[in-house]
């Protein structure tokens, strides 16, 4: 910056011997010293003027929104039109093409007023370069001293500067109100117009006249409108005088209403989303949040207005629906698996509902917020557990624990007898089954199980960290509670998460941003070339791909199979909070994945009756699902090589699930596909389906002995469900428990060809019937159950009834 005595023009001379009323006495010591530190007028070009950036869709076509301090958009001169050239000289200084870059009556006329506190009456001072000097570098300061500096400064910049070149400086720097800074964003603001050359004579006139007294002359208040256009026919009169325009072109512009057409009031398209684009854009920027404001960036988010609009409706509609069961808000985000690109985002029903303390449209439930997602977090114990050797086909008890061990195994299971004692969401206690089974019914017990014997609470976090789980959670403090989803994430996080399963174990960390481009043009960030990490074995992805893939098929899954099917391969995980002040949704396909949150922001819970996860974020996830993929290629997972499918023994079918997920032996009733890991698939024979006791009339039934595999501390719990099965309990209208025996057979006989027929609970061959094998050192009871419909069993044997 060039400091010191400048340069003074002789008519600069003049003026300041005209200003009678300055004492003469030390003026040259006043004039030194008013001068002494004038800025270099190449200044006026040097500190960059603070622009927009602007935020547009994934196709550069629809503007989502611009950060700004001042919203502001450059041009350059050859983009503005003649017309409003004329029109902005003609308002603001006629003689702007002749003079020295100021108008020297005026600047003395407006000089000795400020000295002597009386006005001419003449008008100011202010030239155009004289405007665009006090804009850029000397301010807004009253005084005698600021205006002969200003002066100074406009002559500097008029003999540094071209006419043309000032003119840009002035048509990017000017203030024209309603928020707009600057010819273009004033052209936008006003008239819905980015192309200046589409302007109309009338639109130049009024656009030339509000620099003036922006706020008293802004078009788009009523109370402005006859203001403006008085104004905008002083300045047609102005050009027709300047000969710039005829008169029949003033008449007809003077007739043309004032229709303003662009934006007048701040609004946001995906608001939640576009908060989400400024965050990610200060980490690209380094931090700089000011950049992000000031530096004039065009974006190009990764949203897709045609999903964005899908799940804003969706959301909206659903909710509606739901009032009822007081649900209030909603919150829906959409990812591409495989390149993380975030699709859409809905973070409220409504952000710009202030006043609904369940809504508070404008926290963004989906990024920010942190809710519990119930069962839908299982997900991750069962990977671990896959990850450290179990296999969908391995079974445990679904009978009710005391995780403490401290309720006696003989007496009552109560809050006044228990440490912990976790029940499953509907009461019941299914029994043995499988890691598939257990998920697909959501039971909690089997969960639990898994997590204590197999996966290990902090394994079972970083599973969770690695997919992309971001709130900190203590291995040390959550407990056995974990698996159950009682961990608050962010709905973005979890959605991210299962995007991992879609992509067969592959993460891709999400992207709200595809360019980021300077205010030249140039790309300076662009999402491409991406990390892709590996999180999970191929295989295991696909075995859990498989097994949720039942939540989406009605043969599968039968309570929520035919709510949540999409006619495409898909799966899904829900989840539900103990009260009810959380439901959860997550679920894909191998080109989509899709998280859906239900709740109220005041945690104020949901009503429990016939309302569950399936029905309000199940079916939403349903409909949108089904809207967003209209069209779209159906795709499925091909399992990969490290896969192998072999049968073992499950009862088949969406009431099945029990066995004990072994070879089949002779004995075994049915046998089931399951996929396994190379090298995890079972290799023994199934040795829980045995000949049970004979019965008087020399028939024998095929019981099941259970050998659970886990803690002795489960071993009691296991005995006690079996006791009550024994007793007719644990049927559930769905299983035939029928104990066949727990002690040895009281008179040993021959083991006769099995053939006969089963017997219900308590019927002869019950506990104590003669005959059968004898039992190992410690007594392992055994359980006769019926086949599902359409399975049969091997040759000599008769199935139950099935109830």
């Amino acid at each position: 910056m060039r400091r010191g005595l400048v340069f003074v023009p002789p008519v600069m001379i003049a003026i300041l011997l005209a200003i009678a009323a300055v004492p003469l006495v030390g003026g040259a010591m006043a004039f030194v010293a008013v001068t002494a530190d004038l800025p270099s007028p190449q200044d006026l070009a040097k500190e960059p003027l603070a622009l927009s950036t602007q935020v547009y869709d994934r196709t550069g076509q629809d503007l989502l929104y611009q950060f700004e301090e001042e919203r502001r958009d450059a041009v350059k001169i050859d983009e503005v039109p003649q017309t409003l050239i004329d029109a902005t000289v003609a308002a603001e200084n006629k003689t702007f093409w002749t003079d020295p870059g100021i108008d020297v009556g005026a600047t003395v006329r407006a000089a000795i007023a400020d000295v002597t506190g009386k006005s001419s009456g003449q008008g100011g001072a202010s030239t155009i370069t004289q405007q665009l000097v006090k804009q850029r570098i000397v301010g807004n300061e009253l005084s005698l001293t600021r205006k002969i500096r200003e002066a100074i400064l406009a002559i500097e910049v008029t003999r540094t500067y071209s006419k043309r070149e000032i003119l840009e400086l002035y048509f990017n720097q000017i203030y024209y109100g309603n928020q707009a800074y600057g010819i273009k964003a004033a052209a936008q603001t006003y008239f819905g117009v980015s192309d200046l050359s589409k302007l109309t004579v009338a639109d130049c006139a009024l656009l030339a006249g509000l620099p003036q007294a922006p706020s008293m002359l802004d078009p788009s208040k009523p109370e402005n409108l006859a203001r403006a256009t008085e104004r905008r026919a002083y300045v047609l009169s102005q050009m027709e005088d300047m000969g710039s325009i005829s008169a029949d072109q003033e008449a007809l512009a003077e007739a043309e209403p004032i229709a303003v057409k662009g934006q007048q009031i701040t609004t946001i398209t995906a608001p939640h989303f576009v908060f989400q684009v400024r965050d990610q854009l200060t980490r690209i920027l380094g931090g700089d949040e000011g950049a992000v404001t000031r530096g004039g960036f065009k974006v190009i988010t990764s949203l897709d207005m045609a999903k964005q609009k899908a799940a804003e409706a969706q959301v909206k509609s659903w909710v509606a629906q739901l009032k009822d069961h007081n649900v209030h808000n909603a919150a829906l985000v959409t990812i591409d698996p495989r390149t993380g690109e975030v699709l859409s985002y809905v973070g409220s029903v409504d952000y710009y509902d202030r006043t609904d303390t369940q809504v508070q449209g404008q926290y963004d439930a989906a990024g920010i917020g942190l809710r519990q997602p119930g069962s839908a977090f299982k997900v991750f114990n069962y990977l671990t557990a896959l990850e450290k050797g179990a296999t969908a086909a391995t079974v445990v008890v679904d009978a009710q624990t005391d995780f403490t061990g401290r309720a006696p195994a003989g007496g009552p299971l109560n809050p006044a007898t228990c440490g912990w004692c976790p029940v499953n969401a509907d009461g019941q206690f299914h029994g043995p089954l499988t890691m598939r089974q257990a998920i697909l019914e959501s039971r909690n017990i089997p969960a639990i199980k898994f997590l204590q014997e197999y996966s290990g609470i902090p394994d079972t976090i970083k599973t969770a960290n690695d997919m992309g789980i971001t709130t900190p959670m203590d291995p040390n403090t959550v407990g056995l509670s974990l698996t159950l989803g009682t961990q608050v994430v962010k709905l973005v996080d979890m959605t991210s998460a299962f995007g991992v399963l879609a992509n067969m174990g592959v993460r891709v960390d999400p992207t709200y941003i595809l360019k980021v481009e300077d205010p030249a043009g140039k790309v300076i960030w662009e999402h491409k070339d991406y990390q892709q990490k590996r999180v999970l074995d191929p295989g295991i992805a696909f075995i859990m791909d498989d097994i949720l893939r039942g939540y989406t098929d009605p043969n599968k899954d039968f309570e929520f199979g035919s709510w949540t099917n999409i006619g495409r391969p898909a799966a899904l995980k829900t989840g539900t909070t103990d009260d009810l002040k959380d439901v959860y949704s997550v679920g894909y396909t191998p080109q989509l994945v899709t998280g859906v949150w239900m709740g109220n922001s005041d945690n104020e819970p949901m009503s429990g009756r016939d309302f569950l996860a399936a029905m309000g974020p199940g079916q939403l996830w349903r409909d949108y699902m089904k809207q967003v993929l209209a069209g779209v290629p159906v795709e499925d997972w091909s399992p990969p090589s490290d896969v192998v499918r072999q049968n073992v023994v499950v009862a088949p079918g969406a009431y099945g699930g029990y066995g004990s997920g072994m070879l089949p032996s002779k004995l075994s009733p049915f046998a089931t596909p399951e996929w396994f890991l190379k090298g995890t698939e079972p290799r023994a024979v199934d040795d829980w389906y045995v000949a049970g006791c004979p019965k008087p009339d020399g028939t024998t039934s095929v019981g099941m002995r259970i050998r659970e595999v886990g803690p002795a501390l489960w071993q009691s719990y296991t005995q006690r469900w079996i006791a009550e099965a024994k007793k007719g309990a644990h049927s559930y209208g769905r299983y035939a428990w029928n104990l066949v025996g727990e002690g040895p057979c009281p008179t040993p006989s021959p083991t006769p060809t099995p053939s006969a027929t089963a017997r219900p609970s308590g019927s002869p061959g019950a506990s104590g019937s003669p005959g059968g094998p004898t039992p190992s050192a410690t007594p392992i009871p055994t359980i006769q159950i019926s086949l599902p419909p359409g399975v049969t069993w091997p040759p000599g044997l008769t199935p139950s009834p099935r109830p």
